[in-house]
């Protein structure tokens, strides 16, 4: 393993992430696996992550996950800087804490609930093969044929969190539940010229949601595409191309800007 790591017990280890900052990890989790074996996660999306993010911004963290993203941005943004992050899974939310808790990012704000495009609850699908509380919600658009069970979790309009419209970098993973926040987005990219994106995208799993429609009106606010592909290389691509992509499991990652 990289860097620094304290086996903690209880499925837990405490990791010192290649950046910096420190992680509370569960082994039961195979990105947390990835992540302690090698400091880091998806070095490709990282390292755009890691240029991009600057002292002061505005980040919000969408499908936060673990943390892990929310720990570089607020080690990026500072303390003059905001990291709003979304997580609906309560089974990250007590690691996520103590991360933030121990590096001490009181500008991390984690709001447990799934974005959608109104305040309610709503179920997914929380995925283990034995039934307990496990890490993986099954993507919108799809399940899995292993045992899983259904947890009910709160939503709200990714607009009722902010402070200000302002917002100068957004990071979006969510499994599929894209459909429900693409107006959030569209209306928080109008108000921010500068404003970058990083997306996981597989429209495969938006439940047979058209994705053009989305696509189009963010290249209609002057947005770009770009693939980061896995050996670092950063390709444009198009509209076009983006909603034809028809890869059943194999995502692409975005970064969006205006031109």
């Amino acid at each position: 393993m990289s860097g620094e790591y304290v086996i903690l017990g209880n499925q837990t280890i405490l990791k010192q992430l290649l950046a910096g900052p420190y992680i509370f990890l569960d082994t039961r989790d195979n990105v947390n696996v990835a992540i302690g074996l090698h400091g880091l996660w998806e070095p490709w999306v990282t390292k755009q992550f890691m240029t991009v993010v600057k002292p002061g911004m505005t980040v919000l963290d969408i499908g936060a996950h673990c943390g892990y993203f929310s720990l570089l941005a607020g080690l990026l943004v500072g303390f003059h800087g905001k990291v709003y992050s979304f997580e609906p899974n309560p089974y990250y939310h007590y690691n996520f804490l103590r991360s933030m808790a121990l590096n001490a990012y009181s500008h991390v704000t984690l709001h447990k609930v799934a974005l959608h495009k109104k305040k309610g609850k709503m179920e997914i699908i929380q995925c283990s093969e034995d039934g307990e509380d496990g890490p993986s919600i099954s993507p919108f658009g799809i399940g899995f044929p292993h045992k899983n069970h259904r947890i009910t979790v709160e939503t709200g309009n990714l607009l009722d969190y902010l402070p200000s419209l302002k917002v100068d970098v957004i990071k979006i993973d969510v499994d599929g539940g894209e459909p429900f926040i693409m107006d959030s987005i569209i209306e928080i990219v109008k108000h921010n010229p500068n404003i970058k994106i990083f997306m996981e995208y597989l429209p495969s799993i938006w439940g047979g949601h058209d994705p053009y429609p989305f696509l189009k009106k963010l290249a209609d606010q002057g947005m770009g595409f770009q693939i980061l592909q896995w050996d670092g290389k950063v390709v444009p691509t198009s509209v076009d191309y983006l909603s034809n992509y028809k890869d059943p499991i194999m995502h692409l990652d975005l970064f969006l800007e205006r031109k």
